[in-house]
């Protein structure tokens, strides 16, 4: 491996967060961002300089190929061929963007699952990663006010979403009651607390064959929770906050191996989001 594709690695993790946001599993994301550092070691010196920083063409690139594997093809580009130079991408504006705290992030993957390829481009690189929308028109075969509109429709259906969310203290009972049937493996009363089209979803970080896709309805939910909580070698699981409300989170030897994130609405957890991926839990085995 040269120097230039060493430099080119500390790229890699920004790149796969883009793309994770995109695609639907962390093994699509990972794909993702090699064919992207394939396709940049494709280029020539002076096409590798002509198109502005190497982190936009870099972004870009990765963009246009996760598109690709959604399936997406954009319009006709306005131009037969790019300009030889970009001058700096205009700062993305800050009243346009929605504020991503962490308590923000369950419900982003899940409504990200109900967009359009177009759509969740343009909110994932606007408002996560900043790219100004003159960028992201370029990916999507769009104008730049046509890419404004696709984040702000993703926007829109985020904030829908987080408005259903009940108070905290109903927030707690409800998931106080789940550990309790779920500790007791009683399926009835587990499906009881679940909204008939409950989705969760499952991030292993590709270390393990658990729900690969995301699993719905309540039975279908209440059996994977029921088998989640009993793995070998056992796990304790323990209410807590998690993302700023109160989740659940399961603990093997004192080691922290899963972190769920619930969301409840009109008394019913409508998504919950299961991450056991190692090196996203490194944060709860540091503090």
């Amino acid at each position: 491996m040269t120097t230039g594709t060493d430099d080119l690695f500390s790229e890699r993790e920004r790149l796969v967060d883009i793309a994770q946001g995109i695609l639907p599993s962390t093994t699509e994301a990972e794909r993702a961002v090699d064919l992207t550092f394939a396709r940049w070691l494709e280029l020539s010196s002076d096409e590798r300089a002509s198109t502005g920083s190497r982190r936009e063409r870099l972004t870009e690139i990765l963009a246009r190929i996760c598109l690709d594997l959604l399936g997406y093809t954009p319009a006709p580009s306005h131009s037969a061929a790019p300009p030889p130079s970009r001058p700096p991408l205009e700062p993305s504006e800050p009243a346009d963007r929605v504020t991503l705290d962490d308590s923000m992030y369950m419900l982003l993957l899940v409504v990200l699952d109900s967009l359009r390829p177009e759509e969740r481009v343009a909110f994932i690189l606007h408002d996560v990663f900043g790219v100004a929308y003159r960028g992201i028109a370029d990916v999507v075969g769009r104008s730049p006010d046509d890419a404004r509109e696709l984040a702000r429709s993703a926007r829109r259906r985020i904030q829908q979403q987080r408005l259903r969310e009940s108070p905290p203290d109903r927030h707690r009972s409800v998931v106080l009651a789940l550990l309790s049937a779920v500790e007791e493996k009683d399926a009835i009363a587990v499906c009881r607390l679940l909204h008939d089209d409950v989705i969760a979803l499952v991030d292993t970080g590709g270390t393990a064959e658990v729900a690969p896709a995301p699993v719905s309805g309540a039975e279908k939910v209440a059996r994977l929770l029921i088998a989640l909580s009993g793995l070998t070698p056992p796990v304790t699981v323990s209410a807590q906050s998690v993302n700023g409300r109160l989740g659940l989170v399961a603990r093997r030897e004192g080691r922290v191996v899963g972190v769920v994130s619930l969301s409840v609405a009109a008394d019913a957890i409508r998504d919950i989001w299961i991450v056991l991926a190692p090196e996203k839990l490194a944060r709860w085995n540091d503090s």
